[in-house]
């Protein structure tokens, strides 16, 4: 009898730690530790990955370097300056950022491929000894290489997209029959404005503006232009830009009041308490089954 109840002791204690191991595992799958970046990092675009990883990254994985990552997030983001996160292949970072794990979300639909890029590049800046793989595709680019420029329309009340390629010459020209997609910069994503566009002989597209959308307090809105290219023919890099042209909305933001996707300090508070009752509740178990152990043991000697 007692040693029954001292395997069962033992068995509960083995589970609850190989559960709880095992919510933590991410595993990457094989064929995507060895994905390298289609360029090379260079300084403008570790530039642009640092103000997208500001952005989107820093309110749970801190400023590089730091040691400033929100700590009451389970598991923890930890700083990405680290041994841990360094020594992960590019694929493996890029697949980690691409799928996303609770409580980090998926940024597939968020960042294009080359901003998810972009933002490996400036994690890369804090690794000295990092050296950068071959690029893929290391035949020479045959494709078209196009430029955005996104404006407002103030008087037709239409956004306008201009594209522009680069000819053999080296100059800029308008292109033609490029498919362009607009966005909307929304809390968990990008939503898409109307249906995808293809330029004129002059390059240009217009789209209209929702006239109900709503902004921030001042009425701003963060839109992103990109080209609409599945055969990668085309080489590209999105346009983004903030105008004044949303319906002023003064509403707090999501992590400013008590949520569920709030820290801690700001989580609701019968959340907490659940979650406190919870834990009292299962280490009251454990406790019980340890003294009822201690217990069977006396007995048995007495």
């Amino acid at each position: 009898m007692r040693f029954r109840n001292l395997l069962l002791f033992i068995f509960i204690i083995c589970w609850a730690s190989l559960m709880r191991t095992s919510a933590q595992q991410w595993v990457v799958p094989d064929d995507q530790k060895g994905k390298v970046a289609p360029f090379m990092f260079s300084p403008d675009l570790q530039k642009q990955g640092e103000g997208i990883y500001t952005k989107n990254c820093v309110s749970c994985h801190g400023m590089p370097g730091k040691d400033n990552w929100v700590k009451q997030l389970s598991p923890p983001p930890g700083d990405l300056a680290m041994v841990k996160a360094q020594k992960q292949s590019d694929g493996e970072l890029f697949y980690r950022i691409t799928t996303g794990k609770a409580p980090m979300p998926e940024f597939r639909n968020i960042l294009s491929e080359d901003e998810r890029w972009w933002v490996i590049s400036f994690l890369r800046t804090f690794n000295p000894k990092y050296v950068q793989p071959n690029p893929a595709g290391k035949g020479v680019f045959t494709g078209k290489v196009v430029k955005l420029q996104m404006t407002y329309d103030s008087v037709q009340k239409k956004v306008k997209v201009f594209a522009t390629e680069l000819t053999k010459e080296r100059t800029m020209v308008a292109s033609e029959g490029i498919g362009i997609m607009l966005f909307v910069k929304r809390y968990f994503g990008n939503m898409q404005l109307g249906d995808p566009k293809t330029t004129g002989k002059q390059g240009l597209v217009l789209f209209d503006f929702p006239t109900d959308l709503p902004g921030d307090k001042e009425g701003k809105v963060e839109l992103i232009c990109r080209v609409n290219d599945a055969s990668g023919s085309i080489s590209s890099s999105p346009v983004t830009s903030t105008y004044a042209i949303g319906v002023p909305t003064n509403k707090p933001g999501l992590t400013e009041t008590r949520a569920w996707w709030s820290t801690r300090d700001k989580a609701p508070v019968w959340i907490i308490l659940a979650y406190t009752i919870s834990v009292i509740v299962v280490w009251s178990i454990i406790i019980s089954i340890v003294i009822s152990v201690i217990g069977i043991r006396k007995l048995n000697r007495t």
